[in-house]
């Protein structure tokens, strides 16, 4: 379980505005190894874990195998591979990202709101196997406004920028955003 240190009624509002807000744009991130079902029920389950919720409510509401594609493919050293996808494994993973980070979002906008200026990066749940992207952060400070419009910048945008600074920087990071101390 994720320890989100500010996860409370301020914070879960930022984060619905946040989510709202992705989703009217007409191009929301969505995981590409949800099924047609899943894609449906996606908005709901993310907005009810973020109103009521976790990473963990959330993970066990798109458990439904029906929400995830049977296979998925990859490439991995120049081949194109192809793989079962483990439908509560992937739920886990999409939950844990997604539930991040629009708690990530929330928060800076929320700090924002409250004229911090800064913030830090920490370690909010233990990790198998720290990736070196996510290590380069671990107790840094960084301007509150710099991580908010970092929001997905780093792995989906419509101009992507694999420079940008991103909390989470990916799918499954561990790191979160916290008042500085």
């Amino acid at each position: 379980m994720y320890n989100f240190e500010e996860l409370n009624e301020v914070t879960r509002k930022w984060m619905l505005e946040e989510f709202r807000n992705e989703e009217e744009t007409g191009n929301p991130y969505r995981s590409t190894r949800l099924s047609a079902a899943g894609l449906e029920a996606f908005p709901q389950e993310m907005e009810t874990a973020i109103v009521t919720g976790n990473e963990e409510t959330l993970a066990e509401s798109l458990s439904n195998p029906a929400y995830w594609l049977p296979f998925e493919t990859y490439e991995r050293g120049g081949n194109v591979h192809r793989r079962q996808i483990n439908p509560a494994k992937a739920a886990e993973f999409l939950a844990n990202t997604e539930f991040n980070t629009w708690y990530v979002r929330g928060l800076a906008r929320r700090l924002m709101e409250e004229g911090e200026e800064y913030c830090q990066v920490y370690r909010a749940a233990p990790a198998q196997e720290p990736r070196g992207e996510c290590l380069l952060h671990d107790g840094q400070t960084y301007p509150v406004e710099r991580i908010y419009r970092g929001h997905r910048a780093r792995y989906w945008s419509p101009l992507g920028d694999p420079n940008a600074l991103s909390i989470p920087v990916g799918t499954n990071c561990h790191h979160s955003i916290r008042r500085v101390p």
